[in-house]
């Protein structure tokens, strides 16, 4: 197997991980010197480990679908659906429990079989909408 290929792998447990509601270690997927982009916010792995899990209890049962997956040298590019339900409080929002569904792209780049640096853009916007903002 390529090493496109091996990124491309690492990216899809990365979205099993999630879809299983991010239990277990994220050590095993972002390297300790993890630099995340998600619009202007910038994160360390501290921060994302807290945020995903956050967003998690926020949308206990969201699924991710991969609608594309290409991987070119050190980066590999997601485009993805994620569904789920608004289970928990979210962003000072009550659980609504209505169905959600929203879009994202994320760039990943991959250093020694970890997640290094990303840069996301999700639609919050629409996400926002379903929950009535």
């Amino acid at each position: 197997m390529g090493q496109a290929e091996e990124n491309k792998q690492l990216v899809r447990r990365w979205i099993a991980f999630a879809d299983a509601g991010f239990k277990g270690r994220f050590d095993q997927f972002i390297a300790p010197d993890y630099v995340g982009h998600l619009g202007e916010t910038r994160m360390d792995a501290t921060e994302l480990e807290r945020l995903e899990r956050a967003f998690a209890c926020s949308f206990p049962d969201l699924k991710h679908s991969i609608e594309d997956i290409i991987a070119d040298g050190d980066r590999v590019v997601l485009r993805v659906t994620a569904r789920g339900t608004h289970g928990g409080e979210f962003q000072g929002i009550a659980p609504t429990n209505r169905s959600v569904e929203f879009t994202g792209i994320v760039i990943y780049r991959i250093d020694a079989h970890r997640i290094a640096e990303s840069w996301g853009e999700l639609d919050f916007l629409r996400l926002m909408r379903q929950l009535g903002q």
